[in-house]
């Protein structure tokens, strides 16, 4: 007997078992709410969730949470829905709600009405049974008119209408009398005022084939259909059985709003948007969604307001939280790529204890308020978010079946205008949201741009000066040599070289030489002067000083006074060229020159020659340049990542190195600071080496503007080899755009090899290196993926990624410099210049004796002639005495004789001589000729006869050697004349 009892229990267990699935919470109605109370319905634990006030967390209309169990076991819900208050919403303690059941052992349906306490949460049961069926319901629907009066119900035969304040039955009739012209299958029940919509799946009834997915119209006051269209005609054919048993791949939706009906068909990706006429429903859009990750396009649908509808979808390619996602839309614009936002997203994400879940029922209360349930039968319950806030995951502390958001204010760089589900929207270009407590306003606020460098792109936080942070790198253009590199051709270039600026002049050899050259012009001026002139009285320092200058001469080796004038200026020219030839020599190696070159015209001199070019690394190397590459190969690389204009906290921040495939290990960060004032976050963490790929993870729903990556490394010295520190930064930024959420930052590293030789070649070479660090193809912004696929994806990804990779080339640099003269080749140079100069003043000496002063000459014997004529034509001289002049012009003597020495001498000659008399003016040249002789033994002298003066006067022309004596003693020049003057 007792197995018999055993074995009958299993029996109806497996067929209950069977034929209610109490796990599947899509199938009927299984949550419902409204502004005032939210319920949902459990078969799997025989239990009613009640949350009354779900929507309210104030503290003056506390939330209160009831279970309600059912009245048994066998009892097997369909659908749920609320009325709300008791008494027409007057009642603040008592609740309602209304279920749909079956009660499984015999298959038995039944309505019920149950009131809750508020403040007890007990809960009393009003039960209609309304029939008996030989099998259990796929589809059993109930819904309550907007004035909370009466219960509509639906199942696979039947349609009833209940009074709700007497719980009684006012109208039970069959399909076939309500749809007496079709076979027609509810799927779906929504309800308006006086009025509601059926959905689901019928055919004509006389030819019962091409079952077509119908909308009908049932006026409920009378209760009766008073219209039924065809939404899609398809041109497959259904098969019935699918239809008449519940299978989710035919499920269909409806949601009313007023006068306007929303229609979903996941099966198609359709949703159909109709309008209530007077007795039927007219349709005003048609849309078609088809996307490769998006599949079930319109398995649910509500209306959020008169103009904004949503739609569930599966969507697994751009979402974590869940595996369907609800897309808003503008109902005059519903495409793949135009929601206005979608849910879950970054700023409302779905916490994970509820492990990716699917959305079976979603309910939009008139206030707006969202309702949705699981596929594990958990509630999820998104109040309407103010302007300026958004409703976020709240994460309970509790194990619970219903998880709630709560409204937050706009997180820094966004904002929100109106109220509603949605996130809070990024901040224009141009605009920012500092994301405090303090800031309320309906958009972010504009930038004041006071400066050219004012960075305030999409989603800033505040207005950011990029001179803060500014790229910069340790690597210059190497130094090309120039186009002189011979030190003879710098030497002369500089030596001769002139310019009008005054800082190049006051350090001008040529210009100082022409100082000089003008000094001793002056002196040989003034020299002349005295000479020629009567200042007798000079004559002994004109004396001395030609000795001096006589003595300085090393043009003509001491035997020109005029050569000593003439050292002076090479003296000047020679001094300058050491002075340059020694500064020039210590401006080496280049990485010692710290200030210009204040010794020439051309303040960027260096005596140093460069040569570049590329070594490749495979190539066996020197033991110096092995072991700098080895210092570089070993030098280690500290990363710091700067995001900025960002709400990115160090909390939100991981880093990976990223290994084969898509395996990863976690790296330590041992330094991460953030800075409100400017919206900076900042990251240092250790290259584990230098080929590493790197991933900066960061969670959350922020955004950075832009980010600045550093490079740095510590600088090590072995022998003759230096490693310099590594120190370079790079700022990154997308022009008035967000970086993007997966940005990829590819370095290419190369080796420098400086190699400096000695000034001495007995001395060693230095060896230093760098790294040389650059990006190329970085991809920072997804703009051109939000304007393809939609800009609402910008709101999608909950993680933002940076992605570091670097790469080493096979070749490395390699720099050579050497100077371009050393301090041995310096002296020979600079002797060989002072032997230049010296020949260049005796060539231009040579030049002067052999052509200028012949030419010279000339000129004044033909002007001294042209004179005469000039002034004998104006005295009007007889003929008789012209001739006399004429002849005593001609009767002058020049002699010269060698004298050893001119003793000192009387000079007054035996004769008087008229200057009329001819014949006495050849007399007395005949006497003082001889005079001449007897005193002035082998010394050439010239004498001239005057015809003013009663007896000629000697005059001194020039003497090198200073060995004369004039009438009064004083030293004359070994040439002397009696120049003839006139009257």
């Amino acid at each position: 007997m007792l197995v018999s009892f055993v074995f009958l229990l299993a029996i109806i267990f497996h067929r209950s078992s069977c034929q209610y699935d109490r796990n599947n919470a899509a199938a009927g109605i299984k949550l419902s709410a409204n502004d005032q109370l939210l319920v949902s319905a459990s078969n799997a634990f025989f239990n009613f969730g009640v949350v009354i006030n779900p929507f309210n967390s104030s503290r003056t209309d506390v939330r209160k949470h009831c279970n309600v169990k059912y009245l048994s076991t066998d009892h097997f819900v369909h659908s749920v829905r609320v009325i709300g208050a008791a008494n027409n919403g007057t009642n603040r303690e008592l609740f309602m709600f209304a279920f749909a059941g079956e009660i499984t052992t015999v298959s038995t349906l039944f309505i019920c009405l149950v009131t809750v306490s508020r403040s007890t949460c007990e809960a009393q049961r009003q039960m209609t049974i309304l029939q008996s069926a030989d099998k259990p319901q796929n589809y059993f629907l109930i819904g309550v008119d907007s004035h909370a009066t009466f219960i509509y119900g639906f199942t696979d035969t039947i349609a009833f209408k209940l009074e709700i304040a007497t719980n009684q039955i006012v109208q039970n009739l069959t399909l076939e009398a309500l749809w007496p012209s079709i076979i027609f299958i509810p799927h779906a029940l929504d309800l308006g005022v006086e009025w509601a919509v059926v959905v689901g799946y019928g055919f004509n009834r006389s030819e019962k084939k091409n079952y077509a997915i119908m909308e009908c119209f049932i006026d409920l006051i009378s209760f009766i259909s008073r219209s039924c269209q065809t939404l899609i005609i398809e041109s497959t054919y259904l098969v019935p059985s699918n239809l008449l048993s519940y299978n989710e791949f035919y499920e269909v939706s409806v949601a009313i709003r007023n006068e306007n009906v929303l229609v979903g068909i996941h099966r198609l990706n359709t949703i159909v948007i109709l309008q209530k006429n007077e007795t039927s429903l007219i349709k005003t859009h048609v849309y078609t969604v088809t996307s490769s990750s998006l599949s079930s396009f319109g398995r649910l649908v509500g209306w959020v307001d008169e103009q904004t509808i949503a739609v569930v979808a599966y969507h697994s390619f751009h979402t974590s939280w869940s595996q369907s996602q609800i897309f808003f839309y503008d109902k005059n614009l519903v495409s793949s790529t135009s929601p206005l936002y979608t849910f879950p997203n970054n700023q409302q994400v779905i916490g994970s204890k509820l492990l990716q879940p699917h959305f079976v029922r979603l309910i939009i209360t008139n206030n707006g308020n969202l309702a949705l349930l699981t596929d594990f039968s958990h509630v999820i319950v998104l109040p309407m978010a103010p302007i300026n806030y958004a409703s976020v995951w709240i994460e309970p502390s509790a194990r619970t079946f219903v998880f709630y958001y709560s409204p937050m204010t706009c997180i820094g760089g966004t904002f929100k205008n109106e109220s509603g589900l949605g996130p809070c929207t990024v901040c224009l270009p141009g605009t920012r949201n500092p994301g405090i407590a303090c800031f309320a306003g309906t958009s972010c606020i504009p930038c004041s741009r006071n400066s050219s460098n004012s960075y305030c792109s999409l989603a800033s936080l505040v207005e950011f000066d990029l001179n803060t942070m500014p790229s910069y790198s340790q690597i210059t253009a190497y130094p090309v040599s120039a186009d002189t590199t011979n030190f003879d051709d710098i030497l002369l270039e500089n030596m001769f070289h002139i310019d009008l600026s005054s800082s190049c002049l006051i350090i001008s050899p040529f210009f100082w030489t022409l100082v000089a050259g003008a000094f001793a012009f002056s002196v040989w001026i003034i020299m002349t002067v005295i000479k020629l002139g009567k200042w007798k009285q000079y004559n002994r320092y004109r004396t001395q000083v030609k000795t001096i200058f006589t003595r300085t001469d090393l043009i003509s080796e001491g035997q020109l006074w005029v050569g000593g004038l003439a050292t002076m200026a090479i003296i000047v020219l020679v001094s300058f060229a050491y002075w340059f030839s020694i500064s020039f020599l210590k401006r080496y190696p280049i990485e010692e020159i710290f200030e210009p070159a204040n010794f020439a015209c051309d303040s960027t001199l260096i005596n140093a020659k460069f040569t570049t070019g590329l070594d490749l690394l495979a190539i066996p190397k020197s033991i110096d340049a092995q072991r700098i590459i080895t210092l570089l190969d070993n030098q280690i690389f500290n990363i710091t990542v700067e995001l900025i204009n960002t709400g990115f906290t160090c909390d939100n921040i991981t880093v990976q190195e990223n290994l084969i495939g898509t395996h990863y290990a976690d790296l330590i960060i041992p330094s991460c600071e953030r800075s409100e004032w400017n919206a900076v976050t900042s990251v240092t963490f250790t290259l584990p080496y230098h080929y590493s790929s790197v991933q900066l993870n960061m969670t959350g729903p922020h955004w950075a503007s832009a980010v600045r990556i550093c490079l740095r490394g510590e600088s090590q010295t072995m022998m003759n080899s230096m490693l310099h520190a590594l120190d370079f930064c790079q700022l990154f930024s997308a022009e008035n755009q967000t970086l993007a959420h997966a940005s990829t930052i590819p370095f290419i590293l190369m080796k420098i090899i400086n190699i400096t030789k000695s000034m001495e070649k007995s001395h060693s070479t230095t060896y230093s290196g760098l790294w040389l660090s650059s990006v190329h193809g970085a991809l920072l912004s997804n703009e051109a993926f939000y304007a393809e696929f939609g800009n609402y994806l910008r709101y999608t990804f909950a993680l933002t990624t940076i992605r570091i990779t670097f790469e080493e080339r096979s070749f490395y640099i390699k720099n050579i410099q050497e100077p371009i003269v050393r301090t041995r080749q310096t002296v020979f140079q600079a002797l060989l210049f002072t032997s230049l100069v010296i020949e260049l003043f005796g060539f231009s000496f040579l030049l002067t004796k052999l052509f200028v002063l012949p030419i010279m000459r000339r000129m004044v014997t033909m002007c001294q002639k042209y004179r005469n004529r000039i002034q004998n034509h104006q005295n009007d001289v007889p003929v008789q005495h012209t001739r006399s002049s004429q002849h005593a012009s001609r009767s002058s003597v020049y002699v010269n004789l060698e004298l050893e020495r001119w003793p000192k001498v009387e000079c007054t000659p035996s004769n008087q001589f008229q200057s009329n008399q001819i014949d006495d003016i050849e007399i007395d040249c005949i006497s003082l000729e001889a005079r001449r002789h007897m005193y002035l033994p082998n010394r050439p002298c010239k004498y001239v006869l005057t015809r003013r003066a009663s007896e000629p006067r000697l005059v001194c022309l020039e003497d090198p050697k200073n060995e004369l004596d004039d009438c009064h003693g004083n030293i004359i020049p070994s040439r002397c004349s009696f120049v003839e003057e006139n009257v």
